[in-house]
């Protein structure tokens, strides 16, 4: 009879679900992209990125402890309370809200916001949660307050700010009702004052690919992990080994200049180099501060942490981790769990001996393709002279810095050239400004060796990024993200100029671009007079125009230099066209 009753209760545990913390995983592709942990600290939660799932860790064990599916395609995770944790679905566009403790969540509340949400900011005091939508140009607050009660609708979004760029990293100062925003691609950073919500200042700051933003301890200062491209050095191997060229740094900048309007926020910079020649620090990711002013940097390139002495806080140790570390968290007895984002994995790292003691897998992985492969070498800041950038470093997640480089991978030096949007690249060839290059394999290989310094690709690795770079695709334009409906009267007629004017001889539908290159009455500082057009689609989401950028505006295009134009548009006519131009 025991033994009877025993075979009923092993019988009950299998069909009821019953989970150990050994939790039997799937083969699977995860790409971890965010982690929190419950107030105790007895769990860790990690976002994945690609499966769509959550994976909840034992940080006790040390394990793996179960793995709740979503859905979509993950990009940020926070917890609002013990009960309740915040996803957000970029496929879906979506804030998704689940419920439950310790390795037990459902889904409860799935709130469609604005589309392509990346970042999440939760105000635990207020119950408010700010999230920030990539190519939608938003910022939605959504009120978490009766969250307990009902499921979250449309009447839970206070405010749909518009951001003038695309946002990316956000950090909340609760003391001063703050919100700052940074751009993605753009070198700019917003406030907005979270008790009206209301957008008050835009700044602009040197560098760009901000990654990491926090505010230090004393509350006087922002921190800000970014890179800057200087367009007067050149890609020459001393240029790119001393850092002239792109340098990766920790900026601290005055948060009372930043919130004011008027101040120079230029005046109280400080700036802290990451990273030294033969031991650089491509692509430094976010940031943490601790209680006790410890600063933590992710230095997602080059696949490390860098972890402030306790003395000097600029001073820093670097601890080697996982493939591409994205995030991290720390406990109150000394450790520090980072997402390796390529690696399916946790590193634990003991903050007082500044060394790995563990790694914990979040589940097999299955085999990658060329593009998954490809997109590990695309943020790889090893394939770099000294590891000092990856494509990503101005090839933002494959857009665009919109800085200005000079490199030889153009034919030439001394005319520093505007960095391209990859999107859609795979079908825009011939690359390069000149327009000389007539394989997308042969240009990668130029970035590697003429750009980046680095040792020459195997076949294989140039194939893999080839594929990647196939898997870019145009964003929807930002018109059609914003407004009910385009104005097809004013459209069309756009359309017609753009057509009487013969803009389509170098801008041939439906790439918007041509194989040639053309004299358009342009010429830059190496006497340079013929390039390659480049695309016009989602030509709306430039900041700056022509092969230098001396165009800071579109309008400009027409207007100041009277690009192509054979006579003055009216202002019918320009708006017209500009309307048009930005639908594409």
């Amino acid at each position: 009879m025991y033994r009877l009753r025993f075979m009923i209760i092993l019988m009950l545990f299998a069909t009821t679900g019953w989970q150990s913390d050994a939790a039997e995983l799937e083969r699977r592709l995860r790409r971890p992209v965010a982690l929190t942990a419950s107030d105790n600290y007895k769990w860790s939660y990690v976002a994945n990125r690609n499966s769509g799932s959550i994976t909840v860790i034992n940080t006790a064990a040390l394990s793996a402890a179960n793995e709740i599916d979503v859905g979509g395609r993950l990009t940020d995770l926070a917890i609002l309370d013990d009960t309740h944790l915040l996803i957000l679905d970029e496929k879906n566009h979506q804030l998704v809200v689940l419920a439950g403790q310790g390795t037990h969540w459902k889904v409860v509340s799935r709130l469609d916001i604005a589309q392509y949400p990346i970042q999440l900011q939760v105000d635990r005091t207020t119950k408010r949660c700010f999230i920030a939508s990539l190519w939608s140009r938003t910022v939605t607050v959504v009120d978490l307050s009766r969250i307990d009660h009902k499921p979250l609708s449309q009447k839970n979004i206070t405010a749909k700010l518009q951001i003038p760029f695309e946002p990316h990293k956000m950090c909340l100062v609760k003391e001063r009702k703050k919100l700052i925003v940074a751009g993605s691609f753009q070198n700019k950073l917003a406030i907005v004052d979270t008790d009206n919500l209301k957008l008050t200042v835009t700044k602009k700051i040197p560098g760009h690919n901000i990654r990491g933003l926090a505010i230090s301890n004393d509350g006087k200062r922002v921190l800000i992990a970014q890179q800057e491209l200087n367009s007067l050095a050149r890609s020459t191997r001393d240029d790119v080994h001393w850092g002239n060229m792109l340098s990766n740094l920790l900026v601290s900048l005055s948060l009372d200049d930043l919130c004011h309007s008027e101040a120079d926020v230029l005046k109280r910079r400080e700036v802290i180099h990451l990273g030294e020649p033969g031991r650089a620090a491509g692509d430094p990711g976010p940031i943490y501060v601790l209680p006790k002013g410890k600063l933590i940097v992710v230095l997602s390139g080059v696949d490390e942490i860098a972890i402030s002495n306790d003395k000097h806080h600029f001073d820093f140790e670097r601890v080697a981790v996982g493939r591409h570390p994205v995030a991290a968290i720390s406990t109150p007895d000394g450790r520090l769990f980072v997402a390796n984002q390529f690696s399916d994995s946790i590193s634990i790292v003991d903050m007082n001996g500044t060394k790995q003691i563990e790694r914990v897998s979040l589940g097999p992985q299955r085999e990658l393709s060329p593009d998954e492969r490809g997109e590990m070498l695309f943020f790889d800041s090893h394939l770099s002279h000294d590891g000092w950038m990856s494509c990503h470093s101005c090839h933002t997640n494959g857009h665009s810095s919109g800085q200005l480089n000079d490199n030889l991978s153009d034919g030439s030096f001394g005319a520093p050239k505007r960095v391209l949007s990859l999107v859609g690249v795979g079908q825009t060839g011939p690359w390069a400004w000149d327009g000389k290059v007539q394989t997308l394999s042969q240009q990668v290989k130029n970035s590697i060796q003429k750009t980046m310094q680095g040792s020459a690709p195997s076949e294989k690795q140039v194939a893999d990024l080839v594929a990647y770079l196939n898997t870019l695709t145009h964003p929807p334009v930002l018109t059609e993200l914003r407004t009910a409906a385009p104005n097809e009267t004013i459209i069309n007629h756009g359309r017609q100029l753009f057509q009487a004017l013969d803009c389509k001889r170098c801008h041939v539908p439906p790439l918007y671009t041509s194989t040639a290159s053309y004299d358009v009455g342009l010429k830059d500082s190496a006497g340079n007079t013929r390039f390659n057009p480049p695309s016009l689609r989602n030509v709306g989401r430039q900041t700056s125009f022509f092969h230098d950028g001396r165009a800071l505006t579109l309008k400009d295009v027409f207007t100041k230099y009277k690009h192509q134009t054979n006579r003055t548009l009216t202002e019918v006519e320009l708006n017209a066209l500009l309307q048009y131009l930005t639908s594409l």
